[in-house]
């Protein structure tokens, strides 16, 4: 069975702050002694993150983690309402790509409209025959600012270990490989229980701490 994870994970000292913001229906269950998550039915990836979860941030510093294995994982860390370090891998990226220059440069016609008129794939021609993807590729951990995680206490041990990993020659410029790369993330800093997590999982098996 695929993983399909979701969740903010927050220091388990910041509990109290947590339940100051906690909307209707979301849960809090205890990750380890250093961490919680915070469970709630968004699912946010490159959206706009949620207001409740910016005013949270205010107070202490959140970090979105995602997983849906064989798809795409990746995490936002936010504090103060600002996302200080982000990452993204997706296994369909060129997709994404073409896809979002499409939107860009047809904003008034569909999805399903760029793909049966041929848009998508005239683009895809266009994008192969140039160095975009490469470049993406090459880009892909820019964001991913690993010496941030000391807001969640991480020490400079992991800090490091992070670095190592959080690094386009450590999947040797691979995407296959950075797919791969979840489990070594979650070991790195400590949260190797946050998997085969998400809300309405943890809500139907009752494993939460706290419901709202």
């Amino acid at each position: 069975m695929s993983e399909f994870t979701s969740g903010h994970i927050l220091r388990a000292e910041d509990r109290d702050i947590v339940r100051k913001y906690a909307v209707e229906g979301s849960v809090i269950m205890q990750l380890n002694e250093q961490f919680i998550a915070y469970l709630t039915s968004d699912v946010y990836n490159q959206l706009p993150v949620p207001e409740h979860i910016q005013q949270l941030s205010q107070e202490a510093p959140v970090l979105y983690f995602y997983n849906f294995e064989d798809h795409e994982w990746g995490y936002r860390l936010i504090y103060r309402e600002t996302e200080t370090a982000k990452l993204h891998i997706a296994y369909e990226y060129e997709e994404e790509i073409i896809s979002k220059t499409a939107m860009g440069r047809y904003p008034e016609k569909s999805f399903r409209e760029l793909l049966f008129g041929g848009t998508l794939q005239k683009i895809r021609e266009e994008l192969e025959a140039g160095s975009l993807f490469e470049e993406k590729l090459e880009e892909l951990f820019d964001d991913s600012r690993p010496e941030e995680f000391q807001l969640l206490g991480a020490s400079g041990t992991q800090i490091e270990k992070l670095r190592e990993i959080l690094n386009i020659n450590f999947i040797n410029h691979d995407i296959n490989e950075g797919m791969e790369l979840s489990d070594e993330f979650k070991q790195a800093l400590g949260i190797e229980e946050m998997s085969f997590i998400r809300h309405e999982h943890i809500v139907e098996s009752k494993r939460y701490d706290e419901i709202f």
